[in-house]
């Protein structure tokens, strides 16, 4: 009776282990969600009516124990939005281009950021987090998931990850809480990324490889030119991830 007991156990804990080991790595399709605000010269109450009041893009996350990597799903492309008197509308954020590799072996993050339509590369560290737990907890896609916060200079950003999935991945920049991360608020409803999908398998490395291709700059640098342009097209850069906001005439 000992010897099956014995056994039983064995199994159960090899089984066990082996679900744990299978969470490891896979892929989850999110959903993000952008209030918009748009506004611009000569616009008149009709063509405010007209404009987009969110923008809305499919991403998806590779991950496994050491690495993971964050971009546009296949065939994401750009949103135009007629803007009416000869005005259209470009809204960037499905771009194929972006991307974000996080490696938490070695502590590395590489950006690839397209930008009016230059792309760069920005090399540096996995930020610390700084998160906050709340005591808050909820289920996401039938995982339980705690509740934590942290405040940057211009954002408030709640994020909501399941120590059920443990692998300290997740959407864009979100990460290094003890649990993959399903669910990021960002200023109360501005910018949502919400998962949809989890999918466990075992995932090529090709897919959670450096990006390399772009000009190679640091985050200062990039911020630099970011701004510097926002700045002469007359907009606020938002750092939140707002996604540009760009308005042509033809």
């Amino acid at each position: 009776m000992k010897k099956i007991i014995l056994t039983f156990f064995v199994l159960s804990f090899g089984l066990s282990l082996l679900a744990q080991q299978d969470k490891n790595q896979g892929e989850v399709a999110y959903l993000e969600t952008m209030k918009l605000s748009i506004h611009f010269e000569g616009m008149t109450e009709q063509m405010k009516e007209r404009m987009p009041k969110e923008r809305k893009s499919k991403q998806i996350l590779y991950f496994n124990e050491e690495a993971s990597s964050y971009q546009a799903s296949k065939e994401q492309a750009d949103e135009q939005v007629p803007g009416g008197r000869g005005m259209r509308i470009m809204m960037g954020g499905g771009n194929a281009d972006n991307k974000v590799y996080l490696n938490f072996k070695d502590n590395l993050k590489i950006e690839q950021k397209e930008f009016m339509t230059r792309i760069f590369l920005i090399k540096g560290e996995i930020e610390n987090g700084n998160w906050k737990l709340t005591g808050n907890q909820k289920m996401i896609l039938d995982y339980p998931c705690q509740e934590a916060t942290k405040m940057t200079e211009k954002d408030t950003i709640s994020a909501w990850f399941t120590p059920a999935i443990p692998v300290s991945a997740g959407p864009s920049n979100y990460v290094n809480l003890p649990g993959l991360v399903l669910e990021v608020n960002i200023n109360n409803g501005k910018r949502m990324i919400i998962a949809q999908k989890i999918d466990f398998k075992e995932i090529d490395k090709k897919l959670i490889s450096k990006p390399k291709k772009g000009k190679k700059v640091t985050k200062e640098e990039y911020k630099k030119i970011v701004d510097e342009k926002m700045k002469e097209m007359g907009m606020e850069n938002g750092e939140g991830g707002t996604r540009t906001v760009r308005v042509y005439r033809h």
